[in-house]
């Protein structure tokens, strides 16, 4: 998976991620299918219309067509018939609409507070006035936020794809094995989640994010565990104290940030560095900085 991640705007042939996986095409066809839920080339195409959704949204300046090729089109008909097959619009629709900004009790908003479809578009048949004024009642949370330069981090991770509650699967796993090897100490060792889907263009039963744990060498790993690095470079900060029914809030709050800043998200997967086991908080809060990749309007 960490090869097509890297490569989705090359040529990808089944042939050659099974032989990089080590395993006949055939048998990594079963395999991959099994335990992702789609097969290799669904979900090859899928990630491509998924970035490049995203860029329509956060590029806009790019033509479709450098859009198309960048994320592994052979031609702009082909993308454009994809992408419509995804999203039920065009590409060059999609790219008009308003980005969603806020989200709550499981539903986008744009910055005016009009609910959204998962293709941006208007959801009329939801009472717009309830929306605004439920948007309205959000409570935006508090927090210290600035722009940072952040370090490079290596780290070992174990995989989680669905929904973001449970990721805690995939932190129990990696925590289990990194303990035993001197890797993890409690509320010593930081962990990060890294997201690498956008919530606003990837269904939530396919997000796909990595629970990791900071490490400071150079690790061989094995089976369900792997090893990556988060990039450094211009974040976004939000320092935050939270509950852990509260993390919509203080994501929430990062991107109305982006509304009044002049800076826009970079290509770049956004994370979440722990500082803290909220077990071990007198009130259960996680300690927690939200970062996410930035570069000027």
């Amino acid at each position: 998976m960490d090869y097509i991640d890297m490569h989705l705007g090359q040529p990808l042939e089944l042939k050659d991620i099974a032989e990089i996986a080590n395993f006949s095409p055939f048998h990594f066809h079963r395999i991959f299918t099994f335990l992702i839920g789609e097969t290799p080339i669904d979900y090859i195409q899928r990630l491509r219309v998924e970035k490049a959704a995203w860029k329509l949204q956060n590029e806009p300046s790019l033509p479709v067509t450098e859009i198309a090729y960048s994320c592994g089109f052979g031609s702009i008909s082909l993308f454009s018939r994809t992408f419509k097959k995804y999203f039920g619009i065009t590409p060059t629709q999609f790219g008009k609409e308003e980005k969603p900004i806020y989200a709550h009790h499981g539903m986008l908003f744009s910055k005016n507070g009009q609910m959204l479809r998962k293709n941006l578009t208007s959801k009329t048949d939801y009472d717009s006035d309830l929306c605004e004024v439920e948007l309205n009642n959000i409570y935006f949370m508090k927090a210290n936020i600035e722009i940072k330069e952040m370090p490079e981090m290596q780290a070992i991770y174990c995989r989680h794809i669905g929904p973001f509650h449970l990721i805690v699967q995939a932190y129990e796993k990696v925590i289990k094995w990194a303990e035993p090897r001197g890797l993890y100490t409690q509320n010593v060792t930081k962990t990060a989640t890294v997201t690498h889907d956008d919530p606003s263009v990837t269904e939530l039963d396919k997000i796909r994010q990595s629970a990791c744990i900071i490490v400071n060498e150079d690790v061989k790993v094995e089976g369900e565990i792997g090893k990556m690095v988060i990039p450094g470079g211009k974040y976004v900060v939000g320092h935050f104290e939270i509950g852990t029914d509260e993390f919509q809030k203080s994501w929430n709050t990062m991107c109305k940030w982006f509304t009044e800043s002049g800076y826009q998200q970079a290509d770049g997967c956004t994370y979440e560095l722990y500082h803290n086991s909220h077990r071990t908080h007198p009130e259960n809060k996680h300690i927690v900085d939200i970062c996410i990749p930035i570069k000027p309007l």
